[in-house]
């Protein structure tokens, strides 16, 4: 079936069942960023592969939005279908509520899955189309569309982290919540997310792409926790262990009914937000339950890494440099000697040496290796037989990470093939200048990550370029590589502690031009005290060079300039004792001092 039959479908099938349209999220369950394959229905219908888009469907058109990081990607990849592409947040466009309120009449009514969209939202465009008159109604009318060939739910083997990896045990981690229950005026947690999940279980698998989570769910008491996961998953030993820090096992299929028969008085805790529809919509019916709004505290919990977990990170990012180190390396020889290399090349050289490192297991994502006017899209992704040859002119920008069995990492460098352009140049060398910005940065502990953001986009808007995303994520360990709540973006208001992890990947994305990032991984620490208060700041868990030749070493103010040096400097001490002399001889050249 084309894209255009599928929409066909959809709009069929929703007169089937009494509705007039349908609308479809990149979400599951869990509101997970990375689905499994069973939940991927947006993809499989509109032929977008991206992240964090919503279809409708009217019965006269129907429309994609997506946000600024694919913004290129969505064009082309919803050229020559009926969907009109929507970049959200651009000038003149409107948002899915003000398009679901334009588009549906009096009596009309839009259909989704409950399930597969958070309650937060669901309610969003329940009043927008009440603007107009219009109905929306929780029916899944599209599982049965792509029964035949839907993938199955992920059934990936279990595993339990041990208190040597995380820094606490099972039944430390379930009192702190409790703690943090009693603190909210709440008597129970549901569970959806999965890393959240996978943080107070210590619960790891391989159900989702790169993401080593496993599809369950959970509801935490003052007195009882019970996990609901597809029997037969975890170990004999690890139902042991999880029984003995007090967590009984039941059916994934089970948990909805569950809620719903639950006859014992609790004041659940429910974050909106995160919670599925169908979720929110059994505990708000079932008369047992009080329903409290709040934030999930595990979210909290898991921000800030103990220092167990920051001892793990911290040799977690020597391996990976190791292993960038020698990809670099492999890298310029194929380039020297003129050796024929496409983007999709480069994701299998650096699994390659990523595999040489102990406890790696995984790819944190998939590898973005854009050339040329591909980096523009953010998270552009190369296929063998649709990517591009990577030509002796211009920048290769590589953004990957790595799973490892003592943390995860996430890395950007952008590299020069061949001769650049003067306008090559100096956007490389303001990227690494708004870089540097936000790794030095001394800030206040009452910082957000709204207050933050704005230390790296300075050198860039004094140029008047702006990029159409946030500095950074946080990272979880042994989880997923985009992490809550901390984040470098205008609109997180967060407040930033020691020990959590940060990135730092400011970039410039000029359409069909270029795209340049520089990406590392930061841990926030104490900067100490004095009359105005505490102060905190940034260093650096990313050790791999960053290339030079590209900077217009006069641009760079003194600091700026000191800053970079002493990164390599720490680079090279830290990895040199792990590398041959070659590999050292080379890192040296790499990470020499910049002079004026």
């Amino acid at each position: 079936m084309t894209t255009n039959e599928k929409i066909a479908a959809l709009r069929q099938a929703a007169r089937a069942a009494g509705g007039h349209g349908v609308l479809l999220m990149t979400s599951d369950p869990h509101s997970s960023e990375y689905l499994p394959d069973h939940y991927n229905a947006l993809t499989w219908f509109s032929g977008f592969t991206g992240e964090n888009a919503t279809l409708v469907v009217t019965p006269a058109g129907s429309a994609l939005w997506v946000d600024g990081r694919f913004y290129v990607q969505g064009d082309k990849q919803m050229a020559g279908t009926e969907i009109e592409c929507m970049h959200a947040g651009a000038a003149g466009v409107p948002t899915v509520e003000e398009y679901l309120t334009a588009q549906f009449t009096a009596g009309q009514t839009l259909l989704l899955d409950g399930s597969c969209a958070p309650a937060a939202t669901v309610e969003k465009y329940r009043a927008a189309l009440e603007k107009s008159g219009a109905a929306l109604a929780d029916r899944d009318i599209v599982s049965p569309l792509w029964a035949d060939v839907r993938p199955a739910l992920p059934n990936t083997p279990c595993e339990l982290l041990t208190p040597a990896q995380t820094g606490a045990t099972v039944a430390e981690k379930l009192a702190a919540v409790r703690a943090e229950l009693r603190k909210a005026g709440a008597t129970a947690l549901a569970v959806p997310q999965l890393d959240c999940l996978a943080w107070l279980l210590d619960l790891r698998a391989r159900d989702l792409p790169c993401t080593p989570l496993a599809v369950a769910f959970a509801f935490l008491t003052l007195d009882a926790c019970t996990l609901f996961i597809a029997p037969g998953r975890l170990r004999e030993a690890d139902a042991a262990a999880l029984a003995e820090s007090g967590v009984a096992l039941r059916g994934y299929d089970e948990f909805l009914p569950f809620l719903r028969s639950y006859d014992k008085p609790e004041t659940v805790l429910l974050e909106k937000s995160t919670a599925n529809y169908a979720l929110y919509t059994a505990v708000e019916e079932n008369p047992a339950f009080t329903v409290r709004l709040g934030s999930d505290p595990i979210t909290a919990l898991k921000g800030v890494k103990n220092e167990t977990e920051l001892a793990n990170i911290r040799e977690c990012h020597i391996r990976d440099g190791v292993a960038m180190v020698r990809f670099e390396m492999d890298l310029e020889k194929a380039l020297a000697e003129g050796r024929p290399l496409r983007e999709s090349d480069i994701e299998g050289m650096l699994q390659a040496r990523r595999r040489e490192q102990p406890g790696y297991f995984d790819d944190s994502f998939a590898a973005i290796a854009a050339w040329g006017p591909n980096a523009a899209m953010m998270h552009y992704h190369a296929e063998p037989g649709a990517d591009a040859a990577i030509e002796p002119h211009g920048f290769l920008l590589v953004d990957n990470g790595g799973q490892y069995d003592c943390g995860t990492t996430d890395i950007t460098r952008t590299y020069p093939v061949g001769p650049l352009t003067g306008d090559e140049r100096r956007y490389y060398t303001w990227v690494l200048q708004s870089h540097i910005d936000m790794a030095r940065a001394v800030f206040l502990d009452y910082c957000t990550g709204f207050a933050l953001d704005t230390f790296a986009r300075g050198p860039l808007w004094a140029h008047k370029i702006n990029y159409r995303c946030g500095t950074g994520h946080g990272v979880g360990f042994i989880s997923s590589v985009h992490e809550g709540p901390q984040s470098l973006r205008p609109n997180n208001a967060v407040v930033f502690k020691p020990g959590m992890t940060i990135t730092d990947e400011p970039g410039v994305y000029e359409t069909d031009l270029v795209g340049i990032r520089i990406e590392n991984e930061l841990e926030c620490v104490d900067a100490g005290e004095n009359q105005y208060g505490r102060w905190l700041r940034f260093e650096p868990l990313t050790l791999v060079p960053i290339d030079t030749a590209p900077v217009l070493v006069d641009e760079l103010s003194g600091p700026q300039l000191a800053w970079l040096n002493a990164y390599h400097r720490h680079v090279y001490e830290t990895l040199a004792p792990r590398l041959t002399e070659d590999e050292k001889a080379w890192l040296a050249q790499k990470t020499a001092p910049l002079t004026r």
